[in-house]
């Protein structure tokens, strides 16, 4: 009777792994690969049309965006976003740093409850916070995070999904590299 048990729970465990697949899209210059954990019928992943514009020192910067949409129905709050920014960087900013930024942002954003730290994300050395939304009745947090995986390309993620349903696994399982051509 173990020996049956054992057998199940393995082929139980078997098609869990098989059914866990990354979602993996190309966008410009970059491979994005990502796994949510969550059934992949419960979103759609779409790829927007790169936008271009320019800073105001004059340097070009191109963004790629990614977007991460619930689908109708679900009766859920979540998505979210992966958008790379395409741009020279003289000086990347450093970890600490975003962490500012993030804090700033999201307090301008009116969210309350506002938490920032430092993470690893794709390797790399990155910055996330999250708030929470001022809005009684309607309980969520939005997550944003960033890092530069490469000299020239900045990657932020934003996310509604919850911590433990979606954001977590989001960010520890995000990589994104050039496509070699």
């Amino acid at each position: 009777m173990k020996k049956v048990l054992l057998a199940l729970a393995l082929m139980v465990l078997l098609s869990m792994l098989a059914s866990a697949e990354n979602d993996s899209v190309t966008t410009g210059p970059y491979r994005v690969s990502f796994d949510l954990g969550l059934p992949h019928d419960t979103y759609n992943v779409t790829v927007q049309p790169p936008t271009e514009t320019e800073t105001l020192r004059g340097d070009k910067v191109r963004d790629y965006t990614i977007e991460i949409i619930i689908k109708n129905g679900s009766g859920a709050i979540g998505g979210g976003a992966i958008k790379i920014r395409q741009c020279n960087l003289e000086t990347p900013l450093t970890p600490e740093e975003m962490v500012r930024g993030i804090r700033e942002g999201l307090i301008k954003l009116g969210l309350i409850n506002v938490e920032t730290s430092t993470r690893e994300i794709d390797g790399t050395a990155g910055a996330i916070g999250v708030g929470e939304g001022p809005t009684s009745g309607l309980d969520y947090k939005y997550y944003v995070a960033s890092y530069y995986p490469s000299h020239d390309s900045l990657v932020t993620v934003s996310s509604l999904y919850p911590w433990d349903e979606g954001t977590l696994q989001l960010l520890k399982t995000i990589h994104i590299e050039m496509v070699t051509k």
